[in-house]
């Protein structure tokens, strides 16, 4: 759902190097499972994927720009802090927040 272009865009990496290519994909489906997990829904690439699949659940979300900017920030934090130790500390990001709020579902209801 997240192109590799877009990726590399993100992480300001050269498109035609292709050296980490397997493990940005890692990054990438690592990313969706994040959001899946925190918007409490399957995201799907479009409509068209939602349609194809019988069995998409009834709060699939067709991915919108907002999310994909968000889980191309999961890509980005997660390809510069590789470890889980850092000598920065990590804050939550507003814009992360912002991004996903609208398309959350909370499953009790609030």
């Amino acid at each position: 759902m997240l192109s590799l272009p877009s990726i590399k865009r993100q992480l300001r990496l050269e498109v035609d190097d292709t050296s980490e290519d397997d493990y940005l994909q890692e990054l990438e489906a690592a990313a969706i499972d994040m959001l899946e997990q925190h918007l409490n829904r399957k995201l799907y690439a479009d409509q068209a994927a939602i349609d194809a699949d019988p069995a998409a659940p009834v709060t699939a979300l067709a991915l919108p720009p907002a999310v994909k900017r968000a889980g191309l920030m999961l890509v980005s934090d997660m390809y510069e802090n590789r470890g889980v130790t850092s000598l920065l500390t990590l804050n939550n990001n507003p814009v992360f927040e912002s991004a996903l709020s609208p398309y959350r579902i909370y499953p009790n209801g609030y």
